[in-house]
C-alpha cells in the first residue's frame, strides 16, 4: 500500500499543475514581482551621481606617481598597507592610493569601511576632481590623464577586522530562499486556503477523511503546494541562467558571478528557516480555510495574512542599514513578518548567529502549533461542518 501522505502529496500537485491558471500565474507574475524588488533596491541604493565630501569625511591620499603637489592636506606620507589599516582602524572614511606606474595602470585604489550589502560606491569617483583641480596648472602625460580621468578606481570594500566582506556573494542563497518564499506563499498560499474552504462546502473532505488521516491531507497538501514552488522557480532560474551566459562579458555580471559564494552552513540555516517559514505562512492560510464556512467568507483573511508576510519588503532601506533600529528587530520577532524579516536580514547580513537560532526556534515552535490546530480544527469542522457553523458565525457577530 502506497504511503499516505505521498498519495495526498502526489494528487494536490498534478490536480494543480493541470490547471491552465497555474501556468497563467507561474509566467506573469514572478516577472512583474522581480521588477518590482529590482526598482526598490535600486532606489534605495540611489547614489549621488556628482558626489562630494563632506566636512566631517576623513580621507588620506597616498601619492606615489607624483601627481598631487607637496603641501596640500589630504597628501599623507604613508604606504598602501598603512592607509588600509587607518581604514580599518577607523581613523579614516575613505583612503586612495594612486600607485607609481599610475601611468601604465590608469587605477587608483580606493579603501572604504562597508559591512551590508553595497552594489556601488560613488565617494570613489570623488578622487577624479580632486585630481583634476590639483593639476588644472600643469600638462604632462599624468596630469591629463588625471584632469580628464581616464583610469579607473578599484573599489577594494573592508570590514572592521580588515577582511574583505563580499557581502554582494554571500547574499546570494539568502536572496534565492527568500524569493522562494515570497513566491509559494503569495502564489499557492491563497489558493491553498480557497481548496479546503471548497472541499469543505462540497462535502468532499468528508470522504477524503475516510481515506487519509486529517495529518497527512493537511501536511500532504503543503508538502505538494512546495513541489509547485520549485517548478516557479525553475521558470524563473533557467531563463536566468540563459541571460548570465550570454552577458556574461558585462562589468556587472562578471563581477556578481565572481563574488558568488556558496557556503554549506549558510545553505543548510536558510533551508531550515525556510521550510518552517512555509509550514507557518501556510499553516495560517489553512487554519482560517478550517473555520471559515465558505469560500466569500475565507477570501477576505487572505489579504491580512499576505500583507503581514510581506510587511517587511515595505521597509526595504529601515532593512539595509548596517544598524537595525528598533522596528527592525519588532519585525523580526512579530509572527506573521518573522519569516520574511529574517530573510531580509540574511541577505544584507545583518542577522546574527544567537539571532538566527532564536528565530529558528520560534518560528519551529509557531509552525507546529499552527499545524496541531490546522489538524485539530479542519477534522472537526469537516465531518461536523453543520455543527461548527453556528459556532463560527456567533463568534463573527
Amino acid at each position: 500500500m502506497s504511503n499516505p501522505l505521498w498519495t495526498v502529496t502526489k494528487f494536490e500537485f498534478i490536480r494543480q499543475v493541470k490547471k491552465p491558471s497555474f501556468w497563467a500565474t507561474i509566467l506573469l507574475i514572478p516577472l512583474m514581482v522581480v521588477a518590482m524588488f529590482v526598482i526598490s533596491m535600486l532606489t534605495a541604493n540611489g547614489v549621488d551621481a556628482n558626489p562630494t565630501l563632506s566636512e566631517d569625511t576623513k580621507f588620506a591620499i597616498a601619492d606615489d606617481a607624483g601627481i598631487l603637489p607637496e603641501g596640500m592636506p589630504i597628501k599623507a606620507n604613508i604606504t598602501k598597507e598603512e592607509g588600509r589599516q587607518k581604514v580599518v582602524d577607523g581613523e579614516l572614511d575613505l583612503f586612495f592610493y594612486i600607485p607609481a606606474d599610475f601611468k601604465d595602470t590608469k587605477k587608483v585604489d580606493f579603501y572604504h569601511i562597508s559591512e551590508g550589502l553595497e552594489l556601488f560606491n560613488m565617494d570613489g569617483q570623488a578622487i577624479k576632481g580632486i585630481l583634476n583641480q590639483a593639476v588644472a596648472p600643469k600638462f604632462d602625460e599624468l596630469d591629463v590623464m588625471a584632469l580628464t580621468g581616464q583610469f579607473e578606481v578599484n573599489d577594494n570594500k573592508l570590514t572592521t577586522t580588515g577582511e574583505e566582506p563580499n557581502a554582494l556573494g554571500k547574499a546570494v542563497v539568502p536572496i534565492i530562499f527568500l524569493v522562494l518564499f515570497f513566491f509559494l506563499v503569495t502564489l499557492f498560499g491563497g489558493r491553498m486556503l480557497m481548496t479546503v474552504v471548497e472541499e469543505k462546502e462540497n462535502r468532499i473532505s468528508e470522504m477524503i477523511l475516510t481515506s487519509v488521516s486529517t495529518k497527512h491531507l493537511i501536511v500532504g497538501k503543503i508538502l505538494s503546494m512546495m513541489l509547485l514552488g520549485i517548478i516557479q522557480m525553475l521558470t524563473l532560474i533557467v531563463p536566468l541562467i540563459v541571460a548570465l551566459i550570454i552577458y556574461k562579458d558585462n562589468p556587472i555580471v562578471s563581477t556578481v558571478l565572481s563574488q558568488m559564494e556558496f557556503d554549506p552552513i549558510t545553505i543548510i540555516t536558510n533551508l531550515v528557516l525556510f521550510i518552517f517559514s512555509v509550514f507557518f505562512a501556510t499553516g495560517c492560510l489553512t487554519y482560517i480555510g478550517t473555520i471559515t464556512p465558505t469560500a466569500k467568507d475565507a477570501s477576505q483573511f487572505i489579504g491580512p495574512v499576505i500583507i503581514g508576510v510581506v510587511f517587511p519588503l515595505y521597509f526595504m532601506s529601515a532593512f539595509m542599514a548596517s544598524e537595525p533600529g528598533g522596528f527592525v528587530y519588532f519585525l523580526t520577532y512579530f509572527p506573521l513578518s518573522a519569516p520574511t524579516a529574517m530573510m531580509l536580514r540574511n541577505v544584507f547580513g545583518t542577522l546574527t548567529t544567537p539571532e538566527l537560532i532564536i528565530g529558528l526556534v520560534e518560528i519551529a515552535i509557531l509552525s507546529t502549533l499552527v499545524i496541531r490546530a490546522t489538524v485539530v480544527s479542519f477534522q472537526r469542522n469537516a465531518i461536523n461542518f453543520e455543527l461548527a457553523l453556528p459556532k463560527f458565525l456567533k463568534k463573527q457577530k
